[in-house]
């Protein structure tokens, strides 16, 4: 739509690919009333399809309404000679200004020089949200963008409900009905907002990405398509009764709207049902609210209330409660403190007689600090956080006194037969070396570090009732470390219990990094660990149990690959990247895993990658890039050259594991390659790199990804798991680029270099597929064959 353009009733203004279209609509057909506004093509214009409108306060009569674009770049609804609504803006040329409708559901008014006016800007003038939108508000303005609902199915304008990101110090989503709050989200924890449920479904897996950024300068939420051109339409709507409904429409098969996630989902939704103090948690079929230790009930007005303190806070002789896996307090009394260690959070919170309770959020905004009572409280199964709510004097509760007391019982008697067992044996080895008795004693060391961590210790004759004494019935698998039993806790729950091999010589080493490693950390895509036992001479990690288990698994076997299709091997591509990003820049340490692969990938029943087996992971400082070791451990195939070949580590390290493991998702064979005299040669990324090359990439991806005629998104993949492979490490993308690279398909990827090893080596692949090594004497001998139009390798050269 060009300058001095117009638009009536009947005539559209459709997006390039016929997914929106702009026009005049009638809500009441024996009416002349309307509106213009923009919906999806093809679909009848109603309540939750109609994604903005110009004119919602004020309907026009359609007979005689014209929407025009002046000479000067200004965009006027108007109603036969009255202007109804307009955009109140001037080109900086003359007849240069142009309207258009693009295939995000955006309309954007612009010139040769900028964009001068779109409707994204303005999503409050819809109750509808779409991916590409930015929600929230902008500070220097006071502008905010929020949703607000229709006042009911046959009229747009403003309703009583609002969904907004409120200007606070500590931001979240909230959703008014009138002036009472009806829905918190809870805090962004680095890849959604802990209260709202996932968006994924049987139908379509994770079709969005969200961003979530708070700065001196604006806050604002905002989804993308994972994909583009995107197979599924995405909407969040804001119904009348203050209810949000995301829904998908697949554009390949039927034009219905498919439910991906409705909120609030439950009673414990509702903005602080349980009153002040108390924490909802959801039940069958019912809702259960319960005070905080050291909280009692209390009633106004013959009513349930919320709770109040049983001893009042006289700022001394004070302790702290720890409330596990909650969507913390409304933030509205809340101060971010910023990053600092959990002790310190601690001290900081004592010091300030006003402080009630304190949190430390992981990878977001660090330590958070409340006063005054704690409002809207609510268990979370998976996730959440860990609230420590200040108390006077000690809690009266004999039940929890008398567990403590058995935990006590149980941890003095460990420490005693530990003490008894390494006097034993120093007694018997006298006659061995010094190293060998300081090993000794450090091994007892790192004991008692253990038992110091914040892990849960389990009763080992528990562990043995769960697992029908490590039964081989109860295997799932087994690692470097020792094997690894499903068991049954008492109380139902499934569990995976790695039994470290008492013949191995870094089974302890392991145990302590997994315990201060993983007990600490948070993440959607890290496998949680649930505690720990150490009792005689076993040495055992008890997980959550992850009903697909490893990735393995799947991708190696022919008669399961097929249940990995391409939604599915995105989303753990995807997912692996956050788990790995989240270790490398957003944790309270640097952690480099060293060994991640296909088998150390386990699955959930979503299959949901969660990235396990941290026994060989090192902790970095904030100002450590890399470290170096004469140890080397690991697995051929994944290990980075610089720490195969000079023992040097960083998360560049990790990265090179990625490309690979990214390159064996898309392919469905291992990387586990030749070792010839000197470096190793991994089949599966030169096979990779000789098809890119050739432009023939696709050749070597599994068939059946390709048949889902998914092409540019796995060329995508290819591309950047070759830029993760590079044999320079300075080369090598950060994790937080791949994160960006994978759901930003506008980001120009660079040419890969060749992979690692390939020049150490002195490979060169010929046009026929035949891979040689060039000796020091300067003749070749073949290395293997690249069969041309299958993944299938052929090993001539055995020695």
């Amino acid at each position: 739509m060009n300058q001095n353009d117009s638009l009536i009733y009947g005539q559209t203004l459709t997006s390039t690919g016929d997914l929106f279209q702009l026009s005049f609509f009638r809500l009441n057909n024996s009416s002349a009333k309307g509106y213009l506004g923009i919906w999806y093509c093809n679909l009848t214009p109603q309540e939750g399809t109609v994604v903005w409108i110009a004119n919602r306060n004020n309907s026009v009569d359609t007979s005689i309404a014209s929407f025009n674009l002046t000479s000067d770049g200004n965009l006027i609804l108007f109603e036969e000679d009255k202007i109804v609504w307009s955009t109140g803006t001037r080109s900086t040329e003359l007849n240069s200004a142009r309207l258009q409708l693009l295939d995000s559901g955006n309309l954007v008014l612009n010139d040769s020089n900028s964009i001068i006016w779109q409707s994204f800007d303005h999503p409050s003038d819809s109750q509808t949200y779409l991916p590409g939108m930015k929600f929230g508000f902008v500070k220097r303005t006071n502008t905010s963008r929020r949703q607000v609902s229709w006042k009911n199915s046959t009229d747009p304008s403003p309703g009583d409900c609002i969904h907004m990101i409120r200007a606070l110090p500590i931001p979240d989503l909230v959703i008014f009905n009138g002036s009472a709050k009806y829905h918190r989200s809870g805090l962004w924890n680095g890849y959604g907002f802990v209260g709202y449920p996932s968006i994924a479904s049987n139908q379509v897996t994770n079709p969005a990405n969200y961003t979530f950024v708070s700065n001196e300068n604006e806050s604002y939420f905002m989804a993308n398509y994972r994909a583009s051109p995107t197979p599924v339409l995405i909407r969040s709507t804001l119904w009348a009764n203050g209810t949000i409904q995301r829904r998908f429409l697949d554009r390949g098969g039927n034009r219905e709207w498919q439910l991906l996630s409705s909120i609030p989902a439950d009673e414990c939704d509702m903005y602080n049902l349980c009153g002040r103090n108390r924490v909802c948690t959801k039940k069958y079929v019912a809702v259960e609210c319960q005070c905080l230790d050291g909280f009692v009930n209390i009633t106004e007005n013959g009513r349930e209330a919320g709770c109040e303190r049983e001893k009042p806070l006289n700022c001394s002789l004070n302790q702290f409660s720890k409330v596990q896996n909650v969507k913390v307090p409304d933030t509205e009394n809340a101060t971010p403190q910023g990053n600092m260690s959990l002790d310190d959070c601690k001290n900081l919170c004592l010091d300030n007689c006003s402080c009630v309770a304190f949190a430390m959020i992981i990878g977001s905004y660090g330590c958070i600090t409340w006063s005054g009572d704690l409002l809207d409280l609510r268990s979370l199964v998976d996730e959440g956080d860990d609230l420590h709510v200040r108390l006077a004097g000690e809690l009266d509760h004999p039940s929890k006194n008398n567990t403590g007391r058995r935990i006590l019982f149980i941890v003095i008697s460990i420490a005693a037969t530990l003490l008894f067992l390494c006097a034993f044996f120093i007694y018997r080895q006298r006659i061995k070396a010094t190293t060998q008795r300081q090993k000794r004693h450090a091994d007892h060391k790192d004991q008692h570090e253990i038992r110091g961590a914040e892990s849960l210790l389990f009763d080992l004759e528990a562990i043995r009732i769960a697992t029908d004494n490590f039964s081989d019935r109860n295997k799932l698998g087994e690692g470097g470390f020792g094997p690894v039993y499903k068991g049954t806790l008492e109380n139902g729950e499934d569990v995976a219990v790695k039994r470290l091999s008492s013949t191995s010589g870094q089974g302890l080493d392991e145990l302590k990094n997994e315990v201060f490693l993983v007990s600490k950390l948070r993440h959607k895509n890290l496998v949680r660990l649930l505690g720990c036992c150490l009792e005689s001479e076993e040495k055992l990690l008890v997980y959550n149990y992850l009903a697909n288990t490893s990735l393995d698994k799947f991708l190696f076997d022919n008669s399961k690959r097929e249940q990995l299709d391409w939604a599915k091997r995105f989303k753990i591509i995807e997912g692996i990247s956050r788990g790995l990003l989240y270790l490398h820049e957003d944790s309270p340490v640097k952690i480099i895993h060293r060994d991640l692969k296909a088998s150390n990938i386990l699955l959930d029943a979503n299959m949901d990658p969660k990235i396990s087996d941290f026994g060989l992971a090192k902790l970095f400082g904030a100002d450590e890039t890399h470290g170096n070791t004469k140890r080397i451990a690991g697995t051929f195939g994944y290990m980075a050259p610089e720490y195969v070949i000079h023992g040097l580590f960083s998360v560049k390290s990790d990265v090179y594991s990625y490309g690979v493991l990214v390159l064996e998702i898309l392919i469905g064979r291992k990387n586990s390659g030749y070792q010839g005299s000197e470096y190793p040669i991994e089949l599966v990324t030169h096979v990779v790199w000789c098809h890119w090359t050739q432009g023939s990439a696709l050749q070597v991806v599994d068939q059946y990804l390709v048949e889902q005629c998914q092409a540019q998104q796995i060329l995508r993949c290819i591309h950047i798991a070759l830029l993760c492979v590079q044999d320079d490490p300075i080369q090598r993308p950060t994790m937080a680029n791949v994160v960006l690279m994978l759901n930003n398909h506008f980001v120009d990827l660079p040419a890969p270099l060749a992979p690692a090893f390939l020049n150490n080596c002195n490979i060169t692949i010929e046009s026929n597929g035949v891979l040689r090594r060039e000796n020091s004497s300067g003749s070749k001998r073949i290395l293997m064959k690249i069969s041309e139009n299958s993944v299938s390798i052929s090993v001539l050269d055995p020695r």
